[in-house]
């Protein structure tokens, strides 16, 4: 149905108040029935009353990050040992 494809596109665009129903009918694509024709018509009814629902304002902006919570010299022997990657028999050699 192109009906499914109209809702995704609206999750795509920030919709995302209609996810989950959108998503359980787009199992019943392939043998839709009435009752799945119908509820696709109640969430375009919900669309139209509800204009401005749902849509998420996205700050692209870069989050700011403490880098004193990461520790890139961090030594792990001490807690993992001697340990080396288990690797699987006659696996090839990596090309890259």
């Amino acid at each position: 149905l192109q009906l499914i494809g109209v809702l995704r596109w609206a999750i795509e665009l920030g919709r995302l108040d209609i996810f989950i129903e959108v998503s359980l009918l787009s199992q019943y694509q392939a043998n839709p029935r009435v009752g799945h024709l119908d509820a696709l018509y109640h969430i375009f009814a919900y669309l139209r009353g509800h204009p401005n629902m749902g849509r998420i304002a996205y700050d692209h902006k870069e989050p700011k990050v403490d880098y004193r919570a990461f520790n890139e010299t961090a030594d792990w022997t001490s807690f993992y040992g001697d340990v080396e990657e288990e690797l699987p028999p006659k696996m090839p050699e990596p090309l890259g």
